[in-house]
C-alpha cells in the first residue's frame, strides 16, 4: 500500500519534534497543543489519526525499532546461519538506531508509560524470534524446540531477555553497537545458530 507523502512528513514533524521536546521535559507533561505547535501540525490533522501524546510516541518508536527488526526468513531454501547473521546484523542496527535516539527511548522505557511501550516491544521481538524458531525447526537444528508450545515458550525467553538488554543499552551510554550485538549473540541458547560476528574483531 502506497503512503501518503503528505502523511508521512507530518509524521516526521511531529516526531523530529517530539524528541526536541523530549530534551527539556519528560512524556506525559508534553500536551498535543503543545507539541502540534512545535512541529507545525494541525491539532485536527493530529487527532486524526492518535488520541493523545504517548499514543503516537508508542507507535513511532516501536514502529521505527519493527522496521529494523523486520528479517525475511525463507524456511528450506537458506542455511540457518544465513538467517542468523541477518537477525544479528538486524540487532546491531536496531541498537544504533536507539542510540541515535536514546533521549527518546530513555524515556519510553522510563515510569512515563507505565510499562506499555516496554510491552509493546516486547511483543514485537516475541514475534521475530518465534519466526527464526519456526525456521530451526524446519532445518531441523539440534537442540533447537518442535512442538508449537516449546517454540513460544522460547520466543518469549528469548525476547524477554533482549528487550531487557536493550533497555539496559538505552539507558548506558555505550556507542559500540556491533560490539554489543555480539555480546548478545553470545548469550542466546547454545543450539541457536551462529553466523559471522557483526562486531570490529569480525573476519
Amino acid at each position: 500500500m502506497r503512503i501518503d507523502p503528505r502523511q508521512l512528513r507530518t509524521r516526521h514533524a511531529l516526531a523530529d519534534a517530539l524528541v526536541r521536546l523530549l530534551e527539556t521535559k519528560p512524556l506525559d507533561e508534553i500536551g498535543v497543543a503543545e507539541l502540534c505547535r512545535e512541529a507545525g501540525v494541525h491539532r485536527t490533522t493530529f487527532y486524526g489519526h492518535f488520541d493523545g501524546v504517548a499514543e503516537f510516541a508508542l507507535a513511532e518508536f516501536s514502529q521505527g525499532i519493527d522496521r529494523i527488526a523486520a528479517v525475511e526468513v525463507r524456511p528450506g531454501v537458506e542455511a540457518p546461519a544465513d538467517v542468523a547473521r541477518r537477525y544479528a546484523e538486524s540487532m546491531r542496527e536496531i541498537l544504533a538506531h536507539t542510540a541515535e535516539e536514546r533521549l527518546g527511548y530513555r524515556t519510553l522505557l522510563g515510569p512515563a508509560t507505565r510499562g506499555l511501550f516496554r510491552t509493546v516491544l516486547e511483543e514485537r521481538m516475541r514475534h521475530r524470534a518465534r519466526l527464526a524458531l519456526e525456521v530451526w525447526r524446519e532445518q531441523g537444528v539440534p537442540g533447537a524446540p518442535v512442538s508449537d508450545g516449546a517454540i513460544d515458550q522460547a520466543a518469549a525467553y528469548i525476547s524477554g531477555g533482549l528487550v531487557g538488554a536493550i533497555e539496559v543499552w538505552v539507558l548506558g551510554d555505550e556507542t559500540d553497537a556491533a560490539a554489543s550485538a555480539d555480546r548478545l549473540t553470545d548469550l542466546l541458547p547454545i543450539w541457536w545458530p551462529r553466523g559471522p560476528r557483526t562486531g570490529a574483531g569480525a573476519s
